[in-house]
């Protein structure tokens, strides 16, 4: 009986531990005024602290109901828990007289016009949000992407979301720059498809990019900079969060953090013999701000390596250490630098100095090389009537020129002097153009040359991973060949990046069944249902 009693005591001592520290909270509250609770609750909205913000939002309600400051909490509390129907709602009466109301209004009002049309599709700890129709294909791939980066980086970060994480699927580019705050130029200059704010994930679809993206690495990237933020209150530097996420996006698929690209390892080369690296203060506040897509992509090469030499320092113990002083109030200089020095058995003190002059050491250690010709690929927004591989995009003269003249021969049937037109822009080329080298490659799997074929696709695969149209290539190289393993493989990456080509779902149909997974064959039919039942019901 007294084991029975004892812990039904101690839980009744929690209890009024917690009513007595709830009212003394609460009595601290009653003191201020409405605009000394208002932003008290929105200093913790500003850290991520969603949960302490609603107490706040409670508080002042049942001080001050009537006044725009507690509505105006209210509606800030609920568009940061995703509801926006009721943030607008408490937004349309006394708010409007607050300071900046109005122009939360007009931009909750925006973003509204897209976000009335969403479905809710739940998963285990996610909630995606879509507009029906071609984007439904996203749905099972996207749930399996942040379903493992749930798993993985929680592990890595030790970090796991009580509550579900709102996922935003946006149908059109007016929508996502409204609702993300980015112009179409900082989309297009950094690769900024997806961010994460307002305490959600929000991603660009696929669909609107001439070439897709690798939006399933996006999505994990995204999740770790969710995961980061409510880890540290909102506090690290937008350095340190871009390389974290950039190293952990691959985890949902891989047990490795990310590696360095040859872009990137190229890129980093050229920074060191021309010292011009982009500081750690030029990246903020977003990296999407920088000048150039060259610049972006450095900055990108340039955070991942730091993290890198991090966890080479001392893994992921060091790394939740550096969040965890960071979360605790420090600068991340300091977190950094009492990091190493840890490390270091505490004998020797590390500065943050001392950490950049080391990882410009690590870097030069890695023995990288520049890759003549190498381009950056830039983020092509789809436009009515352009073309996926538009010869116009090739930046070297002569080797567009031959490949116009390759394309010409192409559709008049004349499949050999194509070949030897392509082989001609690929002389001027080189490396520089991605799809000068799928062309040629095509040209030769249509030959009969498949090795070749597969030498150059295996090129374009390590120097332009993300170029979807060699992964089709590979697929229908592999098919050719009757290998239907690796066929599938490039098919299935292949719908990594653009997953609305109907004919990559059609082939991985027919290529499951043909190995019998039948799952998966009736999956990859399911996903090209809705991409030809969504183009016969499009208007004309």
């Amino acid at each position: 009986m007294r084991r029975f009693l004892q812990p039904t005591i101690y839980c009744l001592l929690f209890t009024v531990y917690c009513l007595l520290f709830f009212s003394l909270a609460t009595w601290a509250y009653d003191s201020k005024t409405p605009y000394e609770l208002y932003h008290i609750g929105d200093e913790h909205l500003a850290h991520w602290e969603i949960e302490e913000a609603q107490e706040v939002s409670t508080t002042l309600s049942r001080l001050h109901g009537d006044s725009p400051e507690a509505l105006y909490l209210e509606a800030k509390v609920k568009f940061y828990q995703g509801d926006y129907n009721g943030a607008i709602k408490l937004m349309q009466g006394r708010p409007k007289e607050y300071p900046e109301g109005r122009e939360f209004l007009v931009f909750l009002s925006r973003v509204y016009a897209t976000a009335k049309d969403f479905v809710d599709y739940p998963t285990p700890h996610f909630l995606l949000r879509y507009v029906p129709g071609k984007d439904e294909v996203l749905l099972d791939y996207a749930q399996e992407a942040l379903e493992k980066a749930y798993q993985e980086i929680g592990k890595d970060l030790d970090y796991f979301p009580k509550e579900k994480v709102v996922v935003e699927i946006y149908p059109s580019l007016e929508s996502f720059s409204s609702a993300s705050t980015l112009t179409k130029k900082e989309i297009e200059t950094s690769g900024a498809v997806a961010i994460c704010h307002f305490n959600r994930l929000m991603v660009l679809s696929p669909r609107l990019l001439l070439r897709g993206y690798p939006w399933m690495d996006t999505l994990a990237h995204e999740y770790v900079h969710y995961v980061i933020s409510h880890k540290t209150r909102n506090l690290t530097p937008i350095w340190f969060h871009e390389g974290l996420a950039k190293f952990e996006e691959s985890r949902w698929k891989s047990t490795m953090g990310r590696d360095l690209s040859p872009v990137q390892k190229h890129l980093l080369v050229q920074a060191m013999e021309r010292d011009s690296f982009i500081t750690f203060e030029e990246m903020h506040p977003s990296i999407a701000k920088l000048k150039n897509r060259e610049d972006a992509a450095l900055a990108f090469a340039e955070v991942l390596s730091a993290i890198q030499y991090i966890v080479q320092k001392g893994g992921y113990p060091l790394l939740n250490e550096i969040l965890q002083g960071i979360r605790d109030g420090k600068s991340v200089e300091e977190a950094v630098a009492t990091g190493l020095t840890a490390r270091m058995g505490g004998n020797t003190s590390v500065s943050f100095e001392d950490f950049q002059r080391e990882w410009l050491t690590y870097l030069r250690s890695l023995g990288l090389s520049k890759i003549p010709g190498l381009q950056v690929m830039a983020t092509k927004i789809k436009e009515p009537g352009k073309k996926e591989d538009s010869p116009m995009e090739i930046e070297a003269e002569e080797a567009r020129h031959f490949t116009l003249l390759g394309d010409v021969l192409s559709e008049e049937n004349r499949p050999d002097a194509a070949l030897f037109e392509y082989e001609k822009a690929y002389q001027y080329s080189g490396l520089g153009s991605p799809q000068v080298l799928n062309k040629l490659a095509k040209s030769y799997v249509f030959s009969g040359r498949l090795e070749e074929a597969e030498r150059l696709l295996d090129t374009a695969r390590g120097y332009y991973s993300d170029y979807v149209s060699t992964y089709i290539t590979l697929g229908d190289l592999y098919k050719k060949k009757g290998e239907v393993r690796r066929a599938i493989e490039n098919y299935l990456e292949a719908s990594h990046i653009n997953p609305f080509n109907p004919v990559v779902h059609q082939n991985l149909a027919v290529l499951y069944k043909e190995v019998g997974q039948e799952e998966e064959a009736v999956a990859s039919l399911k996903r090209l249902s809705i991409l030809t039942k969504t183009e016969r019901t499009s208007p004309p």
